[in-house]
């Protein structure tokens, strides 16, 4: 797996691009809403990505990644979308093995994620991001 850890290292931990759409689609107002969003149901995802592989539901993990990778992608934090989507594609071709190996990168991901959205939101007072 050593090959699917340098693919996602190579992806921006934020793709400020993304961040700048939703800005434009909707102002600050839009970008600060999903920008709480993705902190109050990302961890629910990824903890249902988690039990639903410890339980052997893998119709809850797989439907949980790939809610996590939309939510991901929208606010571009690339590196959680990247490995949600691997995990999602694993379960889809029933490799539970693999998909269960890539959790703790995963939840790592996702944590570093909201680290780097909570600077943005302190650094501005808030959801603001510059242009």
């Amino acid at each position: 797996m050593r090959e699917e850890e340098d693919d996602v290292t190579d992806e921006p931990l934020l793709d400020q691009s993304m961040l700048n759409k939703l800005h434009e689609w909707g102002g600050a107002e839009l970008r600060g809403k999903m920008v709480d969003l993705f902190f109050e149901n990302g961890r629910q995802r990824v903890d249902a990505v988690k039990d639903g592989l410890a339980s052997g539901d893998l119709e809850l993990a797989e439907r949980s990644a790939h809610s996590l990778k939309s939510s991901a992608a929208t606010l571009g934090a690339a590196r959680v979308r990247w490995v949600a989507g691997r995990i999602e594609e694993l379960l889809e071709k029933g490799d539970t093995a693999a998909a269960g190996a890539l959790f703790g990168e995963l939840n790592h991901r996702f944590e570093e994620a909201l680290g780097a959205l909570g600077s943005m939101r302190s650094a501005t007072g808030g959801t603001e991001t510059p242009k």
